[in-house]
């Protein structure tokens, strides 16, 4: 028993359309009860009605429950958490009656768009690749219309055209999987799973000039924000008065979502409202500092993009390939985000590297941003680390990175109170624990680079009598999950990974106390691969051991067939990170007595 999806799309010769779609499904677990209680549909009233047409449940007992009227309910739309703000949209919702395991589940609907979108006619379906069922996509249009579909991940397709109508359908089926074929940090869904696009735009170009013309008259330049670009920039010129302005957008407009239509996801509020306002959408982050830049001569331009953790566009370029909007100083070759108030100018995120973006002007082009790598990714743990004769553990450490991975610490970080608490949770993930002090630089200072500064005790953190410890190394604050979260307990892959690129490196001492020296250090470990690599070099100095770590991950994507070279790196690096040290016990007038721990430093 599995879940059916129909949707059939009747499209007029204006691209207004009517959605019919029937969805039939069983409930063969507990945890489906409540996603199939109830069905809802969110909408904009002023284009699109909607028509419960049909629905019941049938019980294992064989009786028929069909929902009353009453069960039917319509209310305004909440924002998403992600966009918070305030939509004119309505979601209506059925609940459906006697749901229980068994239950076999089957609803019509029906919507008519009676308006079409900016972006014209666009179809999209897909299915879930963690779960059995039958997807079946069927479009009737006028032959003379412009459309374009494509497909990915097993749908097969057919276009046909009969008496002037042209009759397109796409099925897909995924059979034989279960929840439990998830993987950890799989690569976006929308990259593998089963995916039919359709739209009725000829291009992206095709997009960013119809996001043109419905901005091109917002970021005007009024007397007030003529005088506030001016107070702004002072002397500054070029890229530091852009990245003066960019500053001031990013700070002082919060970020607030305000759609009063479907095609408010497109249109910009105008620079003067968006400043009057103080908040505003990606959108409005661009029209203003737009305004702004145009006011000191500089030239900008918005580019829409997709803001994600996906790796690749889609299929087929439609709205759906995008998400976000950032600006482009095309004068200086520059993308920036001035939605983040944690990412310095010209800088962007993962989320944000390597992707295509649209470039919307008179004549819009497609361009890519930059691509992140490990160069452009690097985080760097400085520091020292003394063991006392009863074994308490005394450290310090820096913590610099380049600004491409700052945005998440930066935001995470800035309550100064609550920091000092969040390297004691670091320092109980390790063997010798401890309690410590996390000082940072200002996190909303984009003007110079975010740096932390830590120290630690961890009374008695480790046994000096026992001739054996593992070897300490300071909290890691690196912005990258644990590394063994990227394991896979099958010790294979089946779907494509997810991976940060970065270049992570440690440099630090420890130092011995006067009563034990060092038998024996770590080995030095060098691993290079397709992946990347982890080199590990350890050098003895006298009474102290001088450490130097690298962890470098190249891809951004690893497709499982790589997956080996990964789990290599990180169990070298896993092993190394709880290396042993043995000890011997110093001996009065012996050698090791002359030590001198002022030179003990990496």
């Amino acid at each position: 028993m599995e879940r059916v999806e129909s949707i059939h799309y009747e499209v007029a010769p204006d691209y207004t359309y009517k959605f019919t779609m029937v969805i039939d499904d069983f409930v063969q677990k507990q945890a489906q009860i409540k996603d199939l209680s109830q069905f809802a549909m969110t909408y904009d009233p002023a284009r699109t009605s909607f028509r419960f047409i049909k629905g019941w449940v049938d019980g294992p007992d064989g009786v028929r429950h069909e929902p009353a009227p009453d069960a039917i309910f319509t209310r305004p739309s909440a924002a998403s958490r992600d966009a918070p703000g305030f939509v004119s949209s309505v979601t209506t919702t059925i609940v459906m009656p006697a749901v229980t395991t068994g239950s076999h589940v089957q609803y019509e609907i029906e919507e008519v768009i009676s308006k079409p979108s900016l972006m014209g006619f666009n179809a999209a379906a897909w299915l879930d690749p963690f779960r059995d069922a039958n997807e079946q996509v069927v479009i009737d249009m006028p032959a003379a219309l412009p459309f374009t579909s494509a497909s990915q991940g097993g749908f097969a397709v057919s276009d046909t055209t009969a008496n002037g109508i042209r009759h397109i359908v796409a099925d897909a089926s995924v059979r034989n999987v279960s929840a439990g074929d998830r993987e950890q940090h799989m690569a976006a869904l929308l990259e593998f799973e089963p995916l039919f696009l359709g739209t009725s735009l000829r291009s992206y170009n095709e997009a960013g000039d119809i996001y043109y013309r419905v901005n091109k008259g917002k970021p005007v330049v009024t007397a007030e924000i003529d005088a506030l670009a001016k107070s702004i920039v002072g002397d500054r010129k070029g890229l530091d008065a852009a990245r003066a302005i960019y500053d001031w957008c990013a700070k002082n407009i919060r970020y607030l979502a305000v759609y009063m239509s479907d095609d408010d996801g497109y249109e910009s509020h105008d620079a003067a409202t968006i400043l009057k306002n103080g908040y505003g959408d990606c959108k409005d982050h661009v029209t203003l500092m737009q305004a702004l830049l145009s006011a000191e001569g500089i030239r900008s331009q918005p580019a829409l993009i997709d803001w994600s953790n996906r790796a690749r566009p889609l299929p087929l370029w439609s709205p759906y390939e995008i998400n976000h909007a950032i600006i482009y100083l095309p004068d200086f070759d520059v993308f920036a985000n001035p939605t983040s108030p944690f990412t310095p100018f010209g800088v962007l995120d993962q989320g944000l590297s390597g992707k295509l973006a649209i470039v919307a002007g008179e004549h819009s082009e497609v361009r890519r941003t930059p691509e992140m790598t490990p160069e452009t990714a690097q985080f760097v743990t400085k520091g020292s680390i003394r063991i006392n004769d009863d074994g308490t553990i005394l450290g310090q450490a820096t913590a610099t990175m380049s600004p491409s991975i700052e945005m998440s610490l930066r935001s995470a970080l800035q309550n100064p109170d609550e920091n000092n608490r969040r390297i004691d949770r670091k320092l109980r993930n390790t063997p010798e624990g401890g309690f410590g002090r996390l000082v940072t630089s200002g996190p909303e200072d984009m003007d110079h680079p975010f740096k932390l500064t830590m120290d630690w005790h961890s009374p008695h953190g480790m046994d000096p009598t026992g001739g054996a410890f593992v070897l300490p190394s300071p909290p890691l604050f690196d912005p990258i999950d644990e590394l063994r979260s990227f394991l896979d307990r099958k010790g294979r892959r089946v779907t494509p990974m997810e991976l940060p690129v970065r270049d992570l490196k440690w440099a630090y001492s420890v130092a011995m106390p006067a009563s034990f020296w060092i038998a024996t250090a770590p080995r030095d470990v060098d691993i290079s691969n397709e992946v990347g690599s982890y080199k590990a070099i350890y050098q003895r100095q006298d009474d102290c051991l001088v450490v130097q770590r690298q962890l470098v991950l190249k891809a951004r994507e690893l497709e499982p067939s790589a997956y080996a070279d990964l789990e290599r790196l990180i169990y070298a690096a896993q092993n190394d990170f709880t290396a042993i040290v043995t000890t011997g016990a110093r001996q009065i007038g012996s050698p090791e007595t002359s030590a001198d721990s002022s030179k003990c430093h990496p």
